[in-house]
């Protein structure tokens, strides 16, 4: 059995990062929580200007590689590990709504909307921020989500937005954290408004319990950071997304 190479904790399917070739658990398998050395080559250029001028100091990188430039918007194999992704969280749900074509169009729109706008509005977040930011596929999770799909527990754990700074404060951690759950809420609240069909019901529901379940403040869920940053905000986000699921 394999360990940790960051807690040293014994784990029967590790994660091997791809930046620096070790073997960690689940809790450290993201890049900035086992400090990746392959963070310090693919952070963004003004992600470390703008560390050095807040500590008073005047910028002197003259000259900066980065693999993953904070303007290219996909990264080579990215869109793929996204479709596969997206087509992984579309057999959760698909049954049995996808055995029409108009109940195949609501799931897709659902999982669109419930999914890739929740994993984009990460990535583009964390970009605007000046981060590198890239959609990477959990084979562990891939494979439980794919499996879920036969099963009546539905499990949606496909892949993350994993975010390469060594400079990641609590703030932008937050920002970043509460733009997928929120894009949720937007789109349940548009769907409220605009439609009162019952297969509308499924996009709106399905949104409504992404942004209730990421908004649990436990590991690493995007409930936890934004708690770390923001408890109010955390408070009302979390109101509504309960409104929005059990009520609604």
């Amino acid at each position: 059995m394999a360990r940790c190479d960051y807690c040293g904790r014994e784990v029967a399917l590790p994660y091997r990062c791809k930046y620096c070739g070790g073997t960690f658990c689940v809790e450290h398998h993201l890049p900035e929580e086992h400090n990746c050395p392959g963070l310090s080559k693919a952070v963004s250029p003004s992600v470390l200007e703008r560390e050095v001028i807040r500590r008073g100091e005047e910028p002197r990188y003259t000259v900066r590689v980065t693999p993953y430039p904070v303007r290219r918007v996909f990264y080579p194999g990215e869109v793929k590990e996204l479709l596969i992704a997206f087509l992984a969280v579309f057999l959760v749900f698909a049954y049995p709504w996808a055995l029409t074509p108009r109940g195949a169009l609501t799931v897709f729109v659902a999982t669109l909307t419930a999914f890739l706008f929740h994993e984009l509005s990460h990535k583009f977040t964390a970009q605007n921020l000046g981060y590198s930011a890239r959609f990477t596929i959990s084979p562990l999770g891939l494979l439980l989500t794919f499996v879920s799909s036969l099963m009546p527990i539905k499990i949606v754990m496909p892949g993350y937005v994993a975010i390469y700074a060594p400079y990641y404060n609590k703030r932008d951690s937050g920002i970043i954290a509460a733009a997928g759950p929120l894009s949720n809420i937007l789109v349940c609240i548009v769907t409220f408004i605009l439609s009162s069909s019952p297969l509308s019901r499924i996009v709106l529901d399905l949104n409504a319990l992404v942004a209730f379940f990421n908004l649990i403040p436990v590991g690493e869920l995007d409930g936890r950071k934004i708690l770390a940053w923001n408890p109010a905000l955390w408070a009302v986000m979390m109101g509504v997304s309960i409104a929005l699921y059990f009520f609604l």
